[in-house]
């Protein structure tokens, strides 16, 4: 939940809420009667309150877990009874587009080179573009539970694990479109805002129970380099989870996260030459609160 000014955006509240919806799909196709249940409960909730605060427009997406889980139609149904919204499964194409335009809007001057990408659980979206205009891009079957389930990850993974993981990142990597001029690299999503985290320059934004909470007033964007992410792919490599929590104060299954999300930051550093990246919590949602806001100011 976001005010949109001609400047970016303000009084940003949001909740956080791991309900592990790409694992149980990753593993079984689909949501299952009880996880179907528990995500459109709480949905309604953060719905019932971002109306309780004012909120004069309210949009519902569903990403890479909803787009593949077999009964994710049945998810929107439930959503649509309980809060008479429609929830809107996003393609692979428009999830990527979404995040380019919320990762560079108020940040990357009009037709300048940037790429945008948002690595989350289940996928990773890679996006070239001009100031906040996509150019191409695509969806990556590479995300940082999905790469710690496929190489069957210890905690902290082992060094045999970690090489298998790079490989594989690698790999999925090649898929990555080119870029057809170098910019700035912008991550996105869960592990790029958790990354300042792990180095000790951002506090964790907490694990929500059922409240919108403010955020932190901070510069949005934060510039680190190749080192630095080092520096945080070796905290997650010698430390277990519990203990990585208990160091940074993000709970333990965000910090087990983000021993395949800095893995996949890393590689993606590698492939397209660069020493630095910026970081930011703009992303997605900004992406579809932009569209919302234009939605609303086109004539009829």
């Amino acid at each position: 939940m976001a005010t949109l000014g001609p400047e970016g955006t303000s009084q940003r509240r949001h909740a956080v809420h791991l309900l592990g919806l790409g694992r149980q799909v990753g593993a079984n196709g689909q949501l299952g009667g009880d996880l179907l249940e528990r995500t459109a409960l709480l949905i309604a909730h953060l719905v019932n309150q971002a109306r309780e605060d004012g909120a004069g427009r309210i949009g519902l997406v569903g990403t890479e877990a909803i787009r593949n889980a077999s009964d994710g139609a049945q998810l929107g149904q439930r959503i649509r009874e309980r809060t008479r919204l429609q929830l809107r499964i996003l393609s692979g194409e428009a999830e990527a587009r979404l995040s380019y335009l919320g990762g560079t809007a108020f940040r990357v001057p009009k037709g300048q080179p940037a790429t945008v990408v948002d690595v989350g659980g289940g996928s990773t979206e890679v996006v070239h573009g001009l100031g906040s205009r996509p150019v191409n891009g695509n969806s990556l079957k590479l995300g940082s539970d999905r790469i710690l389930m496929a190489v069957q990850a210890d905690d902290p993974p082992t060094a045999r694990q970690r090489v298998d993981a790079e490989m594989r990142i690698s790999m999925q990597l090649e898929a990555a479109p080119e870029a057809a001029q170098s910019g700035v690299i912008i991550a996105t999503g869960g592990t790029a805002a958790n990354l300042p985290v792990l180095l000790g320059l951002w506090r964790p934004f907490p694990d929500s129970k059922d409240v919108l909470r403010e955020e932190d007033s901070r510069e949005p964007w934060l510039s680190l380099s190749r080192d630095d992410v080092d520096r945080a792919l070796h905290l997650t490599a010698a430390h277990s989870s519990a203990e990585v929590a208990m160091r940074t104060g993000l709970s333990p299954s965000r910090a087990r996260l983000m021993a395949g999300g800095v893995l996949i930051l890393r590689g993606l550093l590698e492939r397209y030459g660069a020493e630095e990246l910026v970081v930011t919590e703009r992303g997605i949602r900004d992406g579809i609160l932009l569209r919302l806001a234009a939605t609303v100011a086109r004539p009829a």
